[in-house]
């Protein structure tokens, strides 16, 4: 799992590389945590080159949400292949989640640009 970071228009997008899975997700875990600590941030996790997601890689993505929460930050994802979003959707976590096609949309919504209703 590699995990590269930018900003963009005061939105920091996260993005997401490889597999996130049982044995990336605890390597991966203290990145995450490192980077959504700050208080009141804006993040977007793009998912644009995830091939795999499995049931430890969503239980760290509850994990990260709730420390965003805490700190009163915003999360959105996006770029879920088809893949990737049947399996948040099984788990329900498209309910959990904004989700958005792509990364543009994500940083859009964040900053106030886009209604609830136009999420993925």
């Amino acid at each position: 799992m590699e995990i590269k970071e930018e900003a963009r228009a005061g939105v920091k997008v996260i993005g997401l590389r490889g597999r996130l899975d049982a044995q990336t997700s605890p390597i991966a875990e203290k990145r995450l945590m490192d980077l959504t600590d700050l208080s009141e941030q804006k993040l977007v996790f793009d998912f644009s080159e995830v091939t795999f997601v499995s049931s430890g890689g969503l239980a760290l993505l509850l994990k990260v949400a709730k420390n965003v929460q805490k700190a009163n930050g915003k999360l959105a994802l996006a770029g879920l292949n088809n893949y990737v979003h049947d399996v948040f959707e099984i788990a329900g976590f498209t309910s959990i989640f904004s989700i958005f096609p792509a990364c543009a949309e994500a940083v859009a919504h964040l900053q106030g640009g886009l209604r609830c209703e136009d999420k993925a």
